[in-house]
């Protein structure tokens, strides 16, 4: 039932901010796509996971399960500490290592603590999202990204 509410609660929400995004000033000559096309895409998303979560939520109510759930394993104080941690720590090497380099690492160190032990598919998956954010904030929405200090500025130079 807590599914049910939540995923009415943002559809509306997100219609509500959708429709209000359309009053948004519009800057000429700025963006092509428009002001409120960012918003709008990001509420759209939202309210299409909302319906998709509305649907699984209404789908396994109509089912009965006969399997007993397996209780969650809880997440270990240490495992904690050590996210925080990798946390503080990559916000902290932002301005350094500029972002490519510290998001390739902080995701790296991630992927480990989450449990993949496999080089080859922790080296792929944290260039693919480092390269994947890259392109959204970077192309797409035209954000400035950190470029780091010294030898890591010129590289970031040379890759952005």
């Amino acid at each position: 039932m807590k599914n049910i509410i939540a995923a009415l609660v943002i559809i509306g929400g997100s219609l509500f901010f959708y429709f209000l995004a359309g009053r948004l000033p519009e800057v000429k000559g700025f963006q092509q796509m428009g002001d409120a096309f960012w918003p709008r895409l990001i509420l759209l998303v939202l309210m299409g996971l909302s319906v998709i979560l509305l649907i699984q939520t209404l789908l396994s109510r109509s089912q009965k399960k006969s399997e007993k759930k397996l209780p969650a394993e809880p997440l270990s104080r240490l495992a904690m500490l050590k996210t925080m941690a990798g946390i503080i720590l990559y916000v902290l090497a932002i301005p350094y290592l500029g972002f490519l380099l510290s998001t390739f690492c902080a995701l790296m160190a991630f992927s480990y603590l989450m449990g993949d032990r496999k080089i080859k598919s922790t080296i792929f998956f944290s260039l693919g999202m480092t390269a994947a954010i890259y392109v959204v904030f970077g192309f797409l929405i035209y954000t400035s990204l950190p470029r780091g200090v010294w030898i890591f500025k010129n590289l970031s130079n040379l890759l952005y």
